[in-house]
Order: C-alpha cells, then sequence, then structure tokens
C-alpha cells in the first residue's frame, strides 16, 4: 500500500503527458483523483498504524539495483507518519488552488503531482540511495514551476534555489558512499540499507565530517539561518499552489532528514554541535522574525515568519530528548497546516484586490467578514495563543531546550532567544492583521470568499482547534518512535577499522 502513496501521483504525471492540454476536464479530474487516492491511503495508514509499536512498519523490501546492493526499501514510524499524511491533505489543497491556473494547466499539474509523489518518497525511503533519488526529484518540479509560473525576480529565485540545493545535495552523497565505506570496512558487507547503517558505530572523527556533510544538506532545505537566502526569493516568486506543498511539505524533509539521518548516524558528532546548532536556530528564529517585521509584501512577510518556525523545530530536534523532539514534530505539522493556510489567505486578497502590499489594503474585515475571521484564528494559531495547535509545539519544544543536557550551557539563553522570537512574531502578525483588516476600506466593492474557497480552509481551522485542545492522540503515535531513537543501540563497531584506504572491491558488487 505504502507504494501507491508515491506511484499514483507520479504515474499520473507520467500520464498526463499524454493528454490533450486542452481537456481541462480530464486534467482536473486526474489530478483530484490522484491526490484524493493518496490522501485516503494515507488516512487507512493511519487508521493501520500500531501506536504502540516504535520500529518501521508496513515495510516494502525489493531488489532494485541488486549489482550495486540498492534496494527499494520503504516504511513508515511514528515519526514519520504524519509527515505522510500533511503532504497528502496538502497535496489536496494544492491541486484545488491550481484550479484557476490559465497558463500551461496540464503541465503544471503533472509537475504538482511529481512534487508530491518526490516528497512523500523521502519521507518513506529506507535505502540512503533510494532516499537521494526521491530527494533529488523534489528539486526538478520545483526548478520549472518557479522559473515557468513564477513571478517577479523568479529566475533569480530558481538559480538560486537550485544551486544551493545542488551543493548540499552533492555532499549529501558524498556522505551516502562514505558511509557505506565505512561500513564495508568493518563487516565487508555493502549495503545502503538505513535501519542496518544506524547500528553503526562510527569513530568520532568520522563522525564529524559526515555529519557536516548531511547537515549543510538538510539545512539548506529546512532552512536553518544562515543557510535560509534562496528561501524569501523563492517563496515571493511561487505560484500560491504550489507554495503550499513547498512550505508546508517540502520544507519538512531537511528537519526530517536530521531525525532519520543526523541524530541516529552520528550521535557524538551531535554531542560535540549541538551547542553551535542550538545558537544557529535560535538566531534563525529571533532574524526571521525581526525581518518579518519590515516587509511590505505580505507574502514575503509569511515567507521570513516561516524561517523563524522552522528555527523553533531545528531547536527542538537538537535538544535531542523527548519533549524536544515530540514538540518539533508536532510542530512541523503545525506550521505545514497554519503556513499555507496562511499562503492561501494571501491568495484570495491578491485575487480580490490585485496587491499584496499592506500599504494598499484596508479594511478588509467589513467587506470580508468571513476571511477575517478565518484570518484572526489562523494569526492567533501562528502566535503560539494557548488552547491553538501553535501553543503545543513551542510549549514542548522550549521545555525540552530548558531540560537538554546538550544545550545546558546555554539552555536559558536560547529558550529566551525563543521568547524574542514570539514577542516579534506578535509584532509582525498583528502588523500584517490590522493592516489589512482595520480602518476604512479603500474600496466598497470587495467580495468576501466563498463556500468553496471558505471550505478550503475549514479543515485547517479544524485541524488548529483540535491539536491545540487535545493534542494527545497525535503525541502518542510519535512517542513510541522518538524513543527508540534516543536509546539506539550500535551493534557494529568500527572503532578498530582503519578509514584510510577503505575501497569497495567490484567484486563485492557484483
Amino acid at each position: 500500500m505504502l507504494s501507491l502513496i508515491i506511484f499514483i501521483p507520479l504515474f499520473t504525471a507520467l500520464a498526463l503527458i499524454f493528454v490533450d492540454r486542452d481537456n481541462n476536464g480530464l486534467i482536473k479530474t486526474m489530478g483530484l483523483g490522484a491526490t484524493s487516492g493518496v490522501l485516503l491511503i494515507s488516512l487507512w495508514v493511519l487508521y493501520s498504524f500500531d501506536s504502540s509499536n516504535p520500529g518501521m512498519q508496513f515495510v516494502q523490501n525489493l531488489h532494485w539495483v541488486p549489482a550495486l546492493h540498492i534496494n527499494y526499501k520503504i516504511g513508515v514510524d511514528g515519526i514519520s507518519l504524519w509527515m505522510i499524511v500533511l503532504t497528502a491533505f496538502l497535496g489536496v489543497i494544492s491541486i484545488i488552488m491550481s484550479m484557476n491556473q490559465k497558463k500551461g494547466f496540464r503541465n503544471f499539474i503533472a509537475l504538482m503531482l511529481a512534487l508530491e509523489a518526490g516528497t512523500l518518497g523521502v519521507f518513506l525511503a529506507l535505502d540512503t540511495i533510494l532516499f537521494y533519488v526521491f530527494w533529488e526529484l523534489m528539486l526538478v518540479p520545483t526548478y520549472f514551476i518557479i522559473g515557468l509560473w513564477g513571478e517577479g525576480r523568479r529566475v533569480y529565485a530558481t538559480m538560486k534555489f537550485v544551486i544551493y540545493t545542488l551543493v548540499g545535495s552533492l555532499l549529501m552523497l558524498i556522505a551516502i558512499i562514505s558511509l557505506t565505506m565505512v561500513h564495508y570496512g568493518a563487516t565487508h558487507e555493502v549495503t545502503f540499507d538505513l535501519q542496518i547503517l544506524s547500528k553503526t558505530h562510527i569513530d568520532p572523527f568520522m563522525q564529524i565530517w559526515m555529519f557536516l556533510f548531511f547537515f549543510v544538506a538538510f539545512a539548506i532545505k529546512v532552512p536553518v539561518f544562515p543557510l535560509h537566502s534562496w528561501l524569501p526569493h523563492a517563496y515571493v516568486a511561487c505560484p500560491i499552489p504550489a507554495l503550499i506543498l513547498l512550505t508546508g511539505a517540502m520544507s519538512k524533509t531537511g528537519a526530517y532528514g536530521f531525525l532519520r539521518f543526523c541524530l541516529p548516524l552520528f550521535p557524538e558528532a551531535v554531542d560535540s554541535m549541538a551547542l553551535v546548532i542550538g545558537f544557529m536556530a535560535a538566531s534563525g528564529m529571533v532574524y526571521g522574525a525581526w525581518i518579518a517585521i519590515a516587509q511590505r509584501d505580505i507574502k514575503g512577510l509569511v515567507a521570513y515568519s516561516s524561517i523563524s518556525h522552522l528555527g523553533f523545530i531545528v531547536l527542538g530536534i537538537f535538544a535531542r530528548n523527548g519533549e524536544g523532539i515530540e514538540g518539533s514534530v508536532l510542530q512541523m505539522v503545525n506550521h505545514g497546516i497554519i503556513a499555507s493556510a496562511l499562503f492561501i489567505i494571501v491568495g484570495f486578497i491578491e485575487i480580490r484586490m490585485g496587491t499584496r502590499n499592506l500599504g494598499e489594503l484596508r479594511g478588509l474585515s467589513k467587506a470580508m467578514p468571513v476571511l477575517y475571521g478565518t484570518f484572526m484564528l489562523i494569526m492567533l494559531a501562528a502566535l503560539g495563543l494557548p488552547g491553538l495547535n501553535g501553543f503545543v509545539g513551542e510549549f514542548l519544544i522550549l521545555v525540552g531546550v530548558w531540560t537538554s543536557q546538550l544545550l545546558a550551557g546555554m539552555s536559558g539563553v536560547l529558550v529566551l532567544m525563543g521568547g524574542l522570537s514570539i514577542v516579534f512574531a506578535s509584532i509582525y502578525m498583528l502588523y500584517m492583521f490590522q493592516g489589512s483588516m482595520q480602518e476604512k476600506p479603500n474600496s466598497e466593492d470587495i467580495s468576501d470568499i466563498n463556500s468553496s474557497e471558505f471550505k478550503l480552509l475549514l479543515p485547517a481551522c479544524f485541524l488548529i482547534v483540535l491539536i491545540g485542545l487535545y493534542p494527545k492522540p497525535f503525541i502518542d503515535r510519535v512517542s513510541p518512535s522518538v524513543e527508540s531513537l534516543l536509546h539506539l543501540e550500535k551493534t557494529v563497531n568500527l572503532d578498530a577499522v582503519s578509514y584510510t584506504h577503505l575501497t569497495l572491491p567490484t567484486s563485492d558488487l557484483v
């Protein structure tokens, strides 16, 4: 069943090539049908998931390239479960938002489906090469979507995004091959199986540089300050439907990589680098929130706010305790819901007003009362108001940071920086909300969102309240896998291995 989650959107994207570009009805049906099918299967996985089992479930393991010992291995645990459901949910929303796309509609839908397939593949892959393939698959449709359907400085934004991502991908590929070589040096076994490699104890010196290579790749994708500069340009240029997947799901692949690769593979390196990374994440929280205050384009404002909120997620991960990681996983879901909903609202406002400039938006509350109420709820969730979903994740993260042994030397400072970013968030969110909604309207001829548009925001509003009031079902499915991650035992010891002349003989690959 897990394979269907990946291949339904991927094969549908390929099938769209053979569909008449003017047959919009069939294109819409295929796009919405594929994403709806993925959502239904992901909900079945959620329903069938054994929350007491900390290991991988629904595992599929097939020989892919036997000569190179590369397998098609996928599975899901408590850490990846909610990422799968979130991506599937946002995939449906993004396709519905794409229905008004006029330029190259068929190709746009096909690329959106390919982007969803690549993102889902990253969350499911248990083979390092397979993970890398899906990681690169996300890049291709994103490049074309921003480059062909973007706005403003789309060429500059695309080039910057591609260069940053390719550098990170190259470093990750080098680290993957090196990891396999090191494992081969101790066991004489060639494998790219992530579960096997995670049980391998690696020399601390080797851990440091391999960790740094993986970290840079994942930090670019999140992004972590100061590797963030591509994000504002890409987000501002990106069309809203694709932006829902980019900010809601694809940005989480980097944080997921920290959890799936960095923490289990390189624990000693994490111990030595945690303070530095914690300070980088906290700096990004404050910086993103501060710069967001100065934005006049509400799309850019939400983009910089994402840098701040994603910093919270990274900080919780490298606290490396149960509260911090559970809070980070939950906040990945929360941010995906809140940020996507905010971008949808931005899209609705731009359609009606023809602008995103806060200086030109006034009095929308009187003309758009339904949007006003929805916007208020989502804004309060973004601020971390108790009773809404944003509070639960941020609270757990701050508790995790405060009690973290790795961050003990700076835990108070990091929590203070987290609190400061929340204060800044209240400034820029209220600035955006009051600037656009209050005072007298610039025009009386403004229509409120209709029932169809409201239905796109209704699931997000429901989840914001549900997770805020009753987060237990969400956390219960994460906790066993987090505990297993924190207590992972290394069963293959490589301390005695010489790392200077490790090679993979051809005879072992055939």
